[in-house]
């Protein structure tokens, strides 16, 4: 099992990679970009996406859309992190194929719950 950190901030990356590594020992990659991230996703399969909105090059959205269209990111989560609160947004993200959304700044207990929400208990180190 790994996870895909799509960010493109050094800084939002880290915070959230830091985060991941306290909740699970789940292998973590990070990505700067959308068009590296799908070519990562073309090589490897991972369990977890989490995409920040907005990206360099393609947006959040337009690298969802890509990867859903490879059948093996059919049911793999995709938790698109933003600090947009626009409504609109979260819908366009659902029909595009985002399964949850975390905002800005990402709270610890609210990644910790979702990382149990859509990996399992078992993807967790520990329950505390």
């Amino acid at each position: 099992m790994s996870i895909l950190i799509v960010e493109d901030n050094p800084t939002n990356a880290l915070i959230i990679k830091h985060l991941a590594k306290k909740a699970t020992d789940t292998e973590i990659h990070v990505a700067s970009d959308g068009a590296s991230a799908l070519a990562m996703c073309h090589a490897e399969t991972f369990s977890m996406l989490l995409v920040d909105h907005f990206l360099p090059g393609m947006s959040g959205l337009q690298f969802v859309k890509a990867v859903r269209l490879m059948e093996r990111y059919e049911h793999i989560p995709i938790v698109m992190i933003t600090a947009e609160t626009e409504p609109r947004l979260q819908e366009e993200a659902k029909a595009a194929g985002v399964t949850a959304f975390l905002h800005k700044p990402v709270e610890a207990v609210a990644f910790r719950q979702l990382l149990t929400d859509h990996l399992g208990n078992s993807a967790l180190q520990k329950s505390a």
